[in-house]
């Protein structure tokens, strides 16, 4: 079995996330569904504080349906510069 690695470069993963075809079920997921709305929240609230950022993220988990991890959606406001 071949092994993938992962791409190196935000430019690659880019271009490899606009390249793969579109798969129904795949976009149906609340994690695909969200994911503009993270690219937004990330550009919009760049050097805000986690707990300005919190709320944001929880209503935009909630916004697809899903419930926030209360374990896991602390970690995202560190992730953005």
């Amino acid at each position: 079995m071949a092994r993938r690695s992962r791409p190196s470069s935000a430019l690659q993963q880019e271009l490899l996330r606009l390249l793969r075809p579109a798969y129904r079920r795949l976009q149906e997921q609340p994690s695909e569904r969200i994911r503009p709305r993270l690219a937004e929240i990330g550009s919009e609230y760049a050097g805000r504080s986690a707990a300005e950022i919190l709320p944001v993220l929880e209503e935009a988990v909630r916004s697809v349906g899903a419930r926030p991890v209360t374990t896991e959606l602390p970690q995202l406001p560190e992730q953005i510069p």
